[in-house]
């Protein structure tokens, strides 16, 4: 199984609302939304990653040193780069960090519990990064990795490979990742309204209510 969930019925989304991008294609811009940064979404790398770009009155936040430091750089040239918050430490999503961290001297804000590639200023669950106009909140959903974190903003939430349309990323079969796994979505579903957009760390984005109905699904699918 892939990092990405498999969905047991398929739904698949409209792409053009949904966020579609590609790797080395275009980047896709949300819909300006109240409380909310300028959020843009980029795909890089072999394995189509998803880099978010939030930005307000010209400073930004990247969520995901994935891979491509060249695009990623163009996306934010003329914007200060905060910080690259980063919401887990496999390597697919950790391969630009260093020459990003090199060209921006931008700290990366990350969980402590995960192994990472540079140096980092660690952030926990609750964690509140304020950047130009807006704030940013992490949660800490631990399973698919110990330090697996997820990053909400107006009616943004990204995800990493927490959640994905049609259930939680990969947790190798362990019933005790999974477990912990749900136990944050559980907080994420049992808080967060329906409009709530799901950015995730791959693919296509979905929303809180659309994947709503389906939670009872995932845990009783154990996967």
């Amino acid at each position: 199984m892939s990092d990405r969930a498999s969905q047991e019925t398929p739904r698949p989304p409209d792409t053009a609302e949904f966020g579609h991008v590609v790797s080395g294609g275009p980047a896709h811009e949300y819909a300006p939304a109240d409380g909310a940064p300028r959020v843009v979404k980029l795909s890089v790398g072999p394995y189509d990653n998803n880099v978010y770009v939030l930005s307000d009155g010209g400073e930004a936040l990247i969520v995901d040193g994935a891979a491509d430091p060249d695009r990623i750089l163009e996306q934010v040239k003329g914007l200060r780069v905060a910080a690259i918050l980063q919401t887990h430490d496999h390597p697919d999503h950790v391969q630009a960090l260093p020459a990003l961290v090199e060209a921006l001297g931008c700290p990366v804000r990350a969980h402590p519990d995960d192994e990472w590639p540079v140096p980092i200023e660690p952030l926990g669950d609750g964690t509140t990064i304020a950047v130009g106009g807006f704030d940013v909140r992490a949660v800490h959903t631990p399973g698919h990795t110990p330090g697996s974190t997820c990053y909400l903003t107006g009616p943004f939430l990204f995800s990493g490979d927490t959640l994905f349309p049609g259930g939680p990323g990969n947790t190798g079969g362990d019933a005790e990742r999974f477990g912990r796994t749900m136990r944050g979505l559980d907080r994420l579903f049992g808080t967060l309204p329906d409009t709530t957009r799901i950015c995730p760390g791959h693919g296509l984005d979905s929303t809180i209510g659309r994947e709503r109905p389906h939670v009872e699904t995932w845990r009783a699918r154990g996967w």
